[in-house]
């Protein structure tokens, strides 16, 4: 046997040992929120939901399998937020979850957010999802995908002063931050608010104290950028903090563009409740 031959035979049996060396639950990689371990035969990212890790994933990490671990409260439909260092294709996703993107924020006599489903989805991207099971993984045809934190995608949809930004890392609203009045957001658990009893996933107007996890985003009022049209007359001004809704009714739209359920959000309490659901 010719020498070259030798080098490209034992070249490919030490490849074959380094790819099956992994042992069943061995860690591969840790990233903040975000887990890469063999199991089952595979290198699968897990995503921890309650972890307050910051998600840096700077190269290409490729995995074969994924799992989500959050608790969605059993409720299928309920509304949450996603931001996922990957892209999704529908055929991958349509089983376990509607993913939907933000589209417009409109104050006509009421105030509304119109959100309309989305077939791939890009990374780095921030999502409403109304999920169908207690857990997100994918099909084995969707893989191998790659995760990264610093390709494509989008973190943050502006729309006028709104802005609906994804984050990858743990941050708190403390007394005397600026953003306090205009923060909107999803509880992250159950808890009792202003006597109120709060599901986890319903969306809550942030005070001192409002709190959000690695891969979520949430809705910003930013009172210094631009002007808002306030009521019939056409008077544009800046609104405060008193000035917003304390009810926003989130629209979400079909493929169609049909109306598919409508979540009207109490932003002070944190009451979260269908008005039409199909």
């Amino acid at each position: 046997m010719k020498l070259f031959t030798k080098i490209a035979i034992w070249g490919l049996v030490a490849g074959l040992a380094c790819a099956f060396a992994a042992e069943e639950g061995e860690v591969l990689g840790e990233y903040g929120a975000i887990t890469v371990k063999y199991l089952n035969g595979k290198k699968t990212a897990i995503f921890d939901a309650d972890s307050k890790e910051t998600v840096e994933i700077p190269q290409d990490v490729v995995v074969d399998s994924f799992y989500y671990d959050r608790n969605f409260s059993g409720v299928w439909g309920k509304p949450a937020t996603i931001m996922f260092p990957f892209a999704i294709k529908n055929s991958c996703m349509s089983a376990w979850a509607g993913i939907y993107q933000l589209d417009s924020i409109v104050n006509a006599q009421t105030w509304s957010i119109f959100a309309s489903y989305v077939g791939d989805t890009e990374a780095n991207t921030p999502y409403f999802l109304r999920v169908h099971a207690d857990y997100i993984s994918l099909g084995n045809y969707c893989y191998p995908i790659t995760l990264n934190t610093t390709t494509g995608g989008n973190k943050a949809h502006t729309f006028g002063p709104w802005e609906f930004t994804g984050t990858y890392s743990y941050k708190v609203w403390e007394t005397g931050d600026s953003e306090l009045g205009y923060i909107y957001g999803f509880a992250a658990k159950e808890k009792e608010v202003d006597g109120k009893q709060i599901q986890a996933g319903q969306f809550v107007k942030g005070k001192a104290g409002a709190y959000i996890r690695p891969l979520r985003a949430y809705l910003i009022y930013n009172p210094k950028k631009n002007v808002l049209s306030k009521g019939a007359a056409d008077v544009t001004a800046s609104l405060t903090a008193e000035d917003l809704p304390a009810t926003i009714d989130v629209i979400f739209l079909d493929e169609n563009g049909e109306t598919t359920a409508i979540h009207s959000l109490n932003t002070y309490t944190g009451e979260f409740s269908n008005s039409t659901t199909g």
